[in-house]
């Protein structure tokens, strides 16, 4: 992609190298020679995972490589809904912090919304795919601390609660009946359940939806150059 440098000066940045033709509105043509950028930093290894309390899960798991948290052999884990923060420390070569680099984080898949620190500032809130963002100005040479917010949605905390016994008077079609005491006196759910609905749209069996970091994370690299 071509953009304007806060000097003023126009440049090429590529992920591919090559010899790239450029065309001006003049009708004039220019060629430019991307060199190959450094190759893809896979950020690999454990994680560590710390629950938001109140939904069920344990204050912190450690997970020895990235996988859905409906997937995870604890079932509090399994059927949790909310954020949870994902913390890892990677290192970074300090050629890939040349000044004719570009660096990329990318989550990969993530389910659903992540919200990324690195090296304690905030890059910024990603929420759809490509979930990917321009760390270029956050990373340093050595050690970096990457923080990722993850929020799922609320199906697989619903579908948890059915496990549990029942805590209200309900139609076969899931419909309420009438406003159990329990919540019109502002009591705890006597059945243990984290969450109420008036209409039940889930149940027990119902697939869990995928959740969390999925990755694979990568910090990518693109070659920047002036062009004249």
């Amino acid at each position: 992609k071509l953009r304007v440098a806060s000097d003023g000066k126009l440049q090429l940045e590529a992920a591919q190298p090559g010899r790239y033709g450029l065309v001006w509105s003049s009708g004039r043509t220019s060629e430019v020679e991307i060199s190959p950028p450094a190759a893809p930093l896979d950020i690999q290894g454990a994680w560590e995972l710390a629950f938001e309390p109140g939904g069920g899960a344990p204050d912190h798991v450690t997970l020895p490589e990235l996988v859905s948290w409906s997937e995870h052999e604890d079932e509090n884990v399994r059927y949790y809904s909310g954020s949870a923060t994902y913390r890892k420390t990677f290192r970074l070569p300090p050629e890939a912090l040349a000044a004719d680099r570009h660096q990329y984080l990318d989550l990969g898949r993530v389910a659903v919304v992540a919200e990324v620190s690195l090296n304690g500032q905030d890059v910024g809130t990603l929420w759809k795919p490509p979930y990917r963002a321009d760390v270029t100005a956050y990373l340093q040479p050595g050690g970096n601390t990457l923080e990722i917010r993850v929020t799922n949605l609320w199906p697989n905390r619903m579908i948890g609660d059915e496990q549990l016994p029942e805590d209200s008077e309900r139609n076969p079609n899931g419909t309420l009946q009438r406003w159990p005491d329990w919540l019109e006196n502002d009591e705890p759910n006597p059945a243990g359940r984290y969450t109420f609905t008036s209409w039940r749209l889930w149940n027990k069996d119902a697939p869990l939806l995928p959740s969390g970091l999925l990755g694979p994370v990568r910090i990518e690299s693109a070659t920047v150059v002036e062009v004249e």
